[in-house]
Parts: structure tokens; C-alpha cells; sequence
């Protein structure tokens, strides 16, 4: 099942947003994204002793579907969010689907390049489960957590993505912004089926450096980073942060190939990641794991975003 919903949307995505980069803010022109994350994760801030792979995958494809003002329109979308382990805990292998509508107030409007970028969204989403383990928690996740309504902002922008890749990009600073603060209601989260039905915060900073390239393609990027979650409530697993540094290459940063147009892949990133861990509010309660710490190594790609 998520190998299915997996291909449909990858193939969705990339086709909209092909069809929409040129008219990206047409009425009815469709756009479309994906993001792709997939690694080995050795803690991950959910136990202790998770050692495993972890394949996270987001799709949006809608459409413009009446304009408002400036550049913004009113955007209703399908919506895919996806992950997929070797660990048979259901958390891990379940497949989020729905819909959703969102604006973006602000494109069009000013001159803070960034802030045009920040969305006003609301989704109604489902759950389905790909894998459920003899001693998961979620004793009946088929009958428990099927929904969730979540309404909010969230921006995502880069500073000096690179276009043709120079020798004057050497040493230039990059940075990467993903933000959303968001009322959840839903029963996604508790057992027998009580809801979560406050905000959750998630701010995650990346800062970093285009050190060295090779072969006019291959860039040598070290940042720092920070991954950061907190809600109204305070549980420890709501509310922490990871923060810490890592390298990345990119191999394809010019989108050619031996000659081949590849600009679908330019944004294909190696990485590897080394986090410390804190706790901002509750601490877990004694007899459970105090993770400190978080490594991670993998590959990271989006296309239309």
C-alpha cells in the first residue's frame, strides 16, 4: 500500500509541478511538490534503542484555483505524508492522505523576499497503517487514530540557492528555514483513541557553507543546524530540540550529466548528521529512555518546492 501511494504521488508531483513552474500562479495552473528523506537513524528522539532506516516521503499537488490578490490565490490541494521502516512499530510505517487549501497572503506583496513565501493552510487528513507489530502500543490502530485537522502558518525558504555554480559561490553562505505552527485536533496521537487537540511548533534552522566543488557538479556543503518542537502540552516527546552540525554533498548542483539535462536532480543531497539533545520542558519520567544524543546519515530530495 505505500509503495503504491508512494509511486502515484511521486509521479503526480513531478508532473504538476512541471506544468505549473512556467505559470505558476495562473488561474487553474496546477503545482505540485515532493520531498524526500530517507535514513539511518540511530536514536531518532522516539527511543532510545531505535537503529534503524527510515524512509520519510510529502506530496502536495493542487491547483490555483481563484485569485485573491497580488500573486496569491486560493491553492486547495491532495496532500501525502509517508514513512516507512524496517522497524515493525506502526509509528513507523503508516501513510497520512487528505486534503487541504492554502494562501499565500503575502506573494506578490513587499519586499522581504522570504515572508512571500509563508503560507496560510488548513488539511483534514486519514491514517492507514502498513505494519503493525505483535507488541505495538497501539494495541487497535484500525480502529483508533484515523484523523486529523490541523490548520496554521508555515514557510519554507532558502537564502543563495545557487543557480550555475561559479567559483565565486566558494565561501558563500547558504541557509535553509522550515517553520509551521499549527492547531491539531486529532487522535493521530493517544491511545484509545483520545485526541491531541492543541498547537504544535516545529522550527528547523540550517546554516551553512558552500566550502569546496568539484568536476564543475559536486559541492561540499558543512552546516549547522537545529531541530526544534514544542506544543501546549508538555510532554518530553512534544517538546525538544536537536541541535548539532553536519556535511552534505551535492552531486548534481549543476543539473548536467555527461551531457544529459538532469535539473530534476539538482537538488539530490548526501548527508550525514551528529545532534546533541535537549528536553525544553517535562524530562522523561524515570524508568524510561533519555536519549542525548542523535546521529543520522542519508539522502535528502525535493523536486518543486
Amino acid at each position: 500500500m505505500f509503495a503504491r501511494k508512494l509511486t502515484i504521488l511521486l509521479l503526480a508531483a513531478a508532473i504538476l509541478s512541471l506544468g505549473g513552474a512556467a505559470c505558476a500562479f495562473d488561474l487553474l495552473s496546477p503545482w505540485g511538490y515532493v520531498w524526500v528523506n530517507g535514513a539511518h537513524y540511530k536514536t531518532n528522539l522516539d527511543s532510545l534503542k531505535f537503529d534503524s532506516d527510515l524512509l520519510r516521503v510529502e506530496s502536495k499537488i493542487g491547483v490555483n484555483l481563484m485569485p485573491l490578490w497580488a500573486q496569491a490565490s486560493v491553492q486547495p490541494y491532495l496532500v501525502y505524508y509517508g514513512v516507512a521502516s524496517a522497524d515493525k512499530h506502526s509509528y513507523y510505517n503508516n501513510s497520512v492522505s487528505g486534503i487541504g487549501v492554502q494562501v499565500m497572503p503575502l506573494l506578490g506583496i513587499g519586499a522581504v523576499d522570504w515572508l512571500q513565501d509563508l503560507k496560510v493552510f488548513c488539511e483534514s487528513l486519514s491514517i492507514s497503517f502498513s505494519n503493525k507489530d505483535e507488541d505495538d502500543p497501539l494495541e487497535n490502530p484500525d480502529d483508533n487514530y484515523k484523523w486529523d485537522t490541523k490548520a496554521g502558518l508555515e514557510i519554507w525558504h532558502v537564502w543563495n540557492e545557487p543557480g550555475v555554480y561559479t567559483v565565486e559561490n566558494r565561501g558563500m553562505l547558504w541557509s535553509e528555514l522550515w517553520a509551521q505552527i499549527a492547531y491539531r485536533n486529532t487522535n493521530f496521537e493517544y491511545d484509545n483513541g483520545e485526541r491531541f487537540n492543541n498547537y504544535m511548533l516545529y522550527f528547523q534552522p540550517k546554516v551553512g557553507i558552500y566550502l569546496w566543488k568539484f568536476f564543475n557538479n559536486v559541492s561540499i556543503e558543512p552546516y549547522l543546524k537545529a531541530d526544534i518542537m514544542t506544543s501546549g502540552k508538555s510532554d518530553y516527546y512534544r517538546n525538544n530540540a536537536a541541535y548539532g552540525g553536519g556535511l552534505r554533498v551535492r552531486p548534481l548542483l549543476s543539473g548536467d550529466l555527461f551531457g544529459m539535462d538532469v535539473q530534476y536532480l539538482k537538488k539530490l543531497k548526501f548527508f550525514v548528521e551528529v545532534l546533541a539533545v535537549s528536553y525544553l520542558k517535562d524530562n522523561p519520567p524515570d524508568g524510561e529512555d533519555f536519549i542525548n544524543h542523535d546521529f543520522r546519515v542519508g539522502v535528502d530530495f525535493d523536486y518543486g518546492r
